[in-house]
């Protein structure tokens, strides 16, 4: 079983050195920032909660639920941290349910190009 946790703060880091400029593009002027929520459950719920909160400053890891993210990932841990690394297809996982994608879909492009520059 992956470290969700420790993977997703490191990602947080890594953000804030190389992906700033993309989270500003992102979040353009019309928005204060932008909020991904991460799940660890299946259909039946979550167990527990992670949140990445991206403003223009920064972008700051957080557990827990936040109430109302743009976007939430919700699966197990090792598929969630293989989606985001591009290690696992996403449409992959989402055809057999072990991923679950909720909220603004229309996010998932610039977060996912996000996470590829943080990630090089």
């Amino acid at each position: 079983m992956s470290d969700l946790k420790a993977f997703l703060e490191d990602l947080t880091r890594k953000i804030n050195e190389k992906a700033m400029n993309l989270v500003r593009e992102w979040i353009g002027s019309r928005y204060y920032g932008k909020i991904v929520e991460f799940e660890v459950g299946d259909l039946k719920g979550m167990q527990k909660a992670y949140h990445i909160v991206f403003t223009k400053k920064g972008a700051r890891f957080k557990e827990g639920e936040y109430p109302s993210p743009d976007l939430i990932y919700r699966s197990d841990e090792e598929t969630l941290r293989g989606v985001l690394t591009g290690a696992i297809p996403e449409k992959d996982v989402r055809k057999t349910w072990k991923l679950i994608i909720m909220g603004d879909a229309h996010e998932m492009d610039p977060f996912s190009q996000v996470v590829a520059a943080a990630l090089k």
